[in-house]
């Protein structure tokens, strides 16, 4: 994982695949982004298609009472390698105005990594400082 902006902030766990998140929007099914550490990841979708959903995101305000941001590995998500610019740049100029921590590769939903569950709903803790800390508050289960 890389961290694109320090801090830390606690939420109620919440996102999913970015292309379906933003889908949803409108619909019974929108995603609740409040008080929320907001977690996003997608498979192959060039930057510019990424720009394009997290600004129709930003323009439906579901940032505005976000607290933190975790994005997961986002494979294949790039036009080629030289394209001149990483998804990272364009994701950290997208949320330029966005004062919560924000991690980028964490490895859950798709991923060629070991898949780790993000229990949705669940109280957590995003911490970016030096050792970053991505835990949850409250267990998953009863």
């Amino acid at each position: 994982t890389k961290v694109l902006r320090a801090g830390s902030a606690e939420g109620r766990l919440t996102g999913g695949c970015l292309s379906l998140v933003v889908a949803a929007l409108g619909t019974p099914a929108e995603v609740d982004t409040t008080d929320s550490i907001l977690v996003l990841e997608d498979i192959d979708a060039k930057p510019y298609q990424i720009d394009r959903m997290m600004t129709q995101l930003k323009q439906a305000g579901k940032l505005r009472s976000v607290r933190g941001v975790v994005f997961g590995e986002m494979l294949n998500c790039s036009q080629h390698v030289n394209q001149g610019y990483s998804l990272e740049e364009v994701l950290i100029d997208l949320l330029d105005d966005f004062q919560g921590p924000i991690l980028f590769g964490f490895p859950t939903g798709h991923t060629s990594k070991p898949n780790v569950i993000v229990p949705f709903g669940v109280r957590a803790r995003l911490a970016l400082e030096r050792e970053p800390l991505f835990e949850l508050l409250e267990p998953a289960v009863s």
